[in-house]
């Protein structure tokens, strides 16, 4: 009996609220975030994409190999006042399960997104990634992601009203 070395199918689509619960435990392998110490749960998950939604074009979506949800990222695209309003789009909460990782999993998922970007006339896609992920940075650049630029953030007081 000989091992089947073929790669796995992998397939994207995007999530729905019926996938909240798998959403919400693929992000917590993101930090490997324990179960119990997760703070968003389905419900949240739920709300947070109605939320998104309300946005022309933000949706989060599912990645599967051979059927079983392995990982997951958000997509937001926009245009602003430069580059004369040509799109663009930003990944965010980009995932792929801890037991699914080397695989090449993420290269169709991230080829997916950027096919999504270009058929909604993007010129780039761009995405942040924390400091403390390296081995995520090594995989962002394999793909042919550069740095551009520096990302900055402040955190933003709650509103009294």
């Amino acid at each position: 009996m000989t091992a089947d070395h073929s790669p796995p199918q992998v397939t994207v689509r995007q999530a729905t609220a019926d996938d909240a619960a798998t959403l919400v435990a693929l992000l917590a392998e993101m930090d490997d975030t324990p179960a119990r110490a997760a703070t968003l749960d389905a419900d949240g998950a739920r709300k947070i994409m109605a939320a998104m939604a309300t946005y022309p074009y933000f949706r989060a979506y599912l990645v599967f190999s051979d059927g079983i949800a392995v990982g997951t990222f958000s997509m937001l695209v926009f245009c602003s006042l430069t580059h004369e309003g040509t799109r663009q789009a930003v990944l965010d909460a980009v995932v792929i399960s801890r037991a699914s990782r080397g695989q090449g999993i993420g290269n169709v998922m991230l080829d997916h997104a950027v096919r999504i970007a270009g058929e909604a006339g993007c010129y780039k896609i761009a995405l942040s990634s924390n400091l403390k992920r390296m081995d995520a940075h090594r995989f962002y650049e394999n793909f042919g992601f550069t740095q551009h630029g520096i990302s900055l953030a402040v955190p933003v007081p709650k509103s009294s009203g």
